[in-house]
């Protein structure tokens, strides 16, 4: 997948950008076989048979037949996404890791997105993988279980939200996108989709978060309900799809069709992630 050249080279227009420029790597994930070995968003994971599937510890479903006692069951995550290094070497792997797996719980907690868990594996490690992967637990929200897709890396240079520039910048790039047919914000900003690194693209003002020990945290990845949203298509959705909207590819939906934002501690020990949405 190839997203299209911008039809304003932004950076140019405005040389202090340059000083704002990341790269992010956009997966374009699409309906698709995958298997164990392979990169994938909502795909089976490369799991040792020996290992105990994950559970969330915070969420238990009651369970039960009429006629027999009540009792509590863990709730199975699923899988997310597995990325192995091979095809997004900037991820952020530990030296004994080439393998990324995220998971999170189905089911809704105190939010309305779901909670995560990450694993960063070796691959060879895993002799005998797991071949029956648990069922969603009862109760999962259909929303939170994603379709199996592939990926296909492609890397874009992008430019922060408008609210995350000084405001002096903030001002001018307001007032030249309404001189003319190009939105700074949706055209030539921050790359919408699913994708790892870059930028966030907040759908409202930029809430960057903290860990639990107050350490500003980085953009680790996002999963997101579509490739891109409002009048951001034009200038993202891939040339190889110029009449197909790819739309809410993955599956998930989450809020008001938002995205997931996955952010990961450097400062801690083990890295620890968190997620949030403000779809």
């Amino acid at each position: 997948m190839t997203t299209p050249s911008k039809p304003v080279d932004i950076a140019a227009v405005f040389p202090e950008l340059a000083a704002y420029a990341r790269t992010t790597v956009r997966l374009h994930p699409r309906p698709g076989a995958v298997g164990v070995h392979d990169s994938s968003v909502g795909g089976p994971l490369l799991w040792p048979a020996d290992e105990p599937w994950p559970v969330c510890e915070g969420f238990r479903m009651d369970s039960g037949h009429e006629g027999q006692p009540w009792h509590r069951e863990p709730v199975a995550l699923v899988a997310a996404a597995q990325l192995y290094q091979r095809d997004v070497p900037e991820l952020p792997f530990f030296p004994d890791a080439d393998v990324l797996q995220l998971l999170w719980c189905p089911i809704p907690h105190a939010t309305f997105y779901p909670e995560v868990s990450v694993r960063w594996r070796l691959a060879e490690e895993v002799d005998h993988p797991l071949s029956d992967i648990p069922a969603p637990s009862p109760g999962s929200q259909e929303d939170f279980l994603l379709r199996p897709c592939t990926v296909s890396p492609e890397r874009v240079v992008e430019y922060p939200h408008p609210e995350d520039l000084p405001e002096q910048l903030r001002e001018r790039l307001y007032a030249w996108g309404r001189t003319g047919r190009w939105s700074y914000f949706y055209h030539l900003s921050v790359a919408p989709g699913t994708k790892v690194g870059g930028w966030i693209r907040f759908a409202q003002d930029p809430l960057w978060q903290r860990c639990y020990q107050g350490h500003l945290t980085d953009h680790l990845l996002t999963i997101a309900t579509s490739e891109s949203e409002g009048g951001s298509h034009q200038t993202w959705d891939p040339v190889e799809e110029p009449e197909r909207r790819p739309g809410a590819v993955t599956g998930l939906r989450v809020g008001d069709a938002g995205s997931l934002f996955v952010a990961i501690c450097h400062e801690c020990w083990g890295r620890p992630v968190l997620s949030w949405s403000d779809g």
